[in-house]
């Protein structure tokens, strides 16, 4: 498994530090600094860099908007946001029969998915769980986000949202790997979810 994955702890780490020691817009620019160094990273992968690319954009119209406000909470409304807007690429990827779970999943473990086809109905459906999960997750994060201070937020926001997403990736990995290893017709059929 490839785990540049992790770079993405980076930019909450170095805005959670800054927001210690420094103004906002110090935070927000930190905080914006490293996820520009993530996406750097990244930019070369073709689906995780164009994945990235998106995300980035989302992060720098929020820091754009937290370092003129001055407002941490402007910032971290990226967070959200994102949820919300990958919920229509997933159904998006669905509609057109290449889920992007299966994209995902063959960058990330080429050597398990790429045994599963492109189109398999499996990551279809994964690609709807991760939809929901992500329509589910960025609500939680807006009521957190509304309701606590900057520091509780990236708190219980992880807090809340990791052994979510982590059971979900766990799922998710397990679903693929059964899939590749016994090639089951029903999983590996050449119809997503319509």
């Amino acid at each position: 498994m490839n785990l540049r994955i992790l770079l993405s702890f980076l930019p909450v780490a170095v805005f959670f530090g800054l927001t210690r020691i420094a103004p906002a817009w110090v935070a927000v620019g930190g905080g914006f600094a490293a996820s520009g160094a993530v996406f750097y990273t990244n930019r070369r992968h073709r689906l995780i860099g164009m994945l990235t690319a998106f995300g980035f954009s989302v992060v720098a119209l929020s820091a754009l908007v937290g370092i003129v406000s001055n407002s941490e909470k402007a910032y971290l409304a990226s967070g959200p946001l994102s949820d919300f807007l990958f919920v229509p690429v997933y159904l998006g990827s669905i509609y057109v029969g290449k889920p992007l779970v299966g994209g995902i999943a063959r960058e990330l473990m080429p050597g398990v998915a790429g045994r599963v086809a492109p189109n398999a109905a499996l990551f279809g459906w994964l690609s709807l769980a991760w939809a929901a999960y992500d329509l589910f997750h960025g609500a939680i994060r807006v009521v957190l986000l509304s309701n606590l201070s900057v520091g509780e937020y990236l708190v219980w926001s992880r807090l809340v949202g990791w052994p979510m997403s982590g059971a979900l990736l766990a799922l998710t990995g397990w679903l693929i790997y059964r899939a590749a290893m016994a090639r089951e017709p029903a999983l590996v059929a050449d119809a997503a979810p319509s």
